[in-house]
């Protein structure tokens, strides 16, 4: 085979696909900073200058990072979620990176989950007002599903940034939960090539937040850098105990 000449440029590489999902406002806020926090990473990945892009751009492959608005409902968030997935799979533009956003009111750090579990337990009902209590996300599916994300490598490179992070075993029973097992069965179950996982922020909004905004927005940065490169996870003892 010959080899471009002058005049036959290199064809380009098919660009790094992620997307990235927030939800609506819940429980009578005006705002959800799981989705300020997602629409702001499609900003700056659309101008260039975010961290994923600019180490993308230097391995020479472009990026494209689309966002997803999920309601705060058991099972709408989810379905809504699989047709953008298999939407995107038909249009030949399936993600290699799927991340799911949410918010952790009163939480002190950025939280990176590891376990989605099947299990849908609602101490308050969702906004369409269903509270589900010791039901199933999936019916039949296995009891828990583990984030494929590189978790441990993005805690090392996000805590030496000193932002508050800290690698979380479950994300609860309520619809943050869902997405996160809704989102791992249906790339286990379509044999889809992508890594997916879930990250909790604090309010970011709140004076008091021990994360600011711009902090959130460079660790979830940090997450998609490190969870494009084609290695396992880092070895690294990151247990809870309790």
């Amino acid at each position: 085979m010959s080899s471009p000449t002058a005049h036959e440029p290199m064809s380009a590489s098919a660009p790094r696909r992620i997307l990235i999902t927030g939800f609506e406002p819940f429980d009578g806020a005006d705002r959800n900073p799981s989705w300020d926090l997602a629409d702001e990473l499609r900003r700056r990945a659309d101008r260039g200058v975010s961290t994923v892009a600019s180490e993308r751009s230097a391995d020479g492959e472009s990026l494209e990072l689309h966002t997803l608005l999920l309601p705060v409902e058991f099972g709408p968030a989810g379905t809504r979620l699989r047709a953008r997935l298999d939407e995107l799979a038909a249009a030949g533009e399936a993600p290699d990176l799927v991340v799911a956003l949410g918010l952790a009111a009163g939480t002190e750090a950025v939280a990176l989950e590891r376990v989605g579990l099947n299990l849908r337990d609602a101490r308050i009902p969702d906004n369409g007002g269903t509270q589900p209590i010791d039901e199933p996300v999936v019916d039949g599916g296995p009891e828990a599903r583990f984030a494929t994300l590189r978790l441990k490598a993005s805690l090392a490179r996000i805590a030496a940034a000193e932002i508050p992070v800290h690698l979380s075993l479950s994300a609860g029973t309520f619809v943050c939960n869902d997405v996160l097992y809704t989102l791992l069965d249906h790339l286990d179950r379509t044999g889809a090539d992508a890594r997916g996982g879930f990250v909790h922020v604090p309010d970011l909004h709140s004076p008091d937040s021990p994360v600011t905004f711009d902090q959130a927005v460079q660790a979830v940065e940090m997450l998609l850098a490190e969870s494009l490169h084609p290695i396992p996870d880092a070895v690294a003892a990151a247990g809870a105990l309790h």
